[in-house]
């Protein structure tokens, strides 16, 4: 299938260094006056979610949000746990890919929320397409690419 793609001159991309973080549950809470508030149950989203922020923003570099349709890559890299490891270095039998918590679509959750607080897209209804991946590697962080849709 291919995707038409707008000209690249209105992509987007960036990196976020420091380990992804999901967006995970919610937890009701009730305001003063009497309506309720969802507020994130992970304590690390927010700095997360800031840094995704301020990361989308520079690369934004003052141009309006895109409009309309978009396509988002996101690769998320998470650093290797101890166990992957031998005396010889990393063990044959270490996974390439990360197939254990956080799920990978609550981290795309996250970084959506985080491009719209950023004004990268007004709305994250506007992705039409997603491909996300997650994997094992030496500098863990988010690698994120915006393109407008064409059509």
């Amino acid at each position: 299938m291919e995707v038409l793609l707008a000209p690249l001159a209105r992509q987007i991309s960036f990196e976020v260094p420091g380990e992804p973080i999901s967006q995970g549950s919610g937890r009701p809470i009730r305001a003063g006056n009497g309506r309720l508030h969802v507020i994130a149950d992970n304590p690390r989203l927010q700095p997360w979610r800031d840094a995704v922020t301020w990361h989308a923003r520079q690369a934004l570099d003052g141009r309006p949000p895109l409009e309309g349709a978009v396509a988002v890559e996101l690769a998320f890299t998470f650093p290797r746990p101890r166990g992957h490891y031998g005396r010889r270095g990393l063990r044959p039998s270490a996974p390439a890919s990360h197939a254990v918590r956080p799920d990978l679509d609550k981290l795309c959750r996250a970084v959506l929320d985080a491009l719209v607080g950023a004004g990268v897209v007004r709305d994250d209804a506007q992705v039409a397409e997603l491909h996300a991946t997650k994997r094992y590697g030496e500098r863990p962080g988010l690698i994120v690419v915006l393109r407008p849709l064409k059509g």
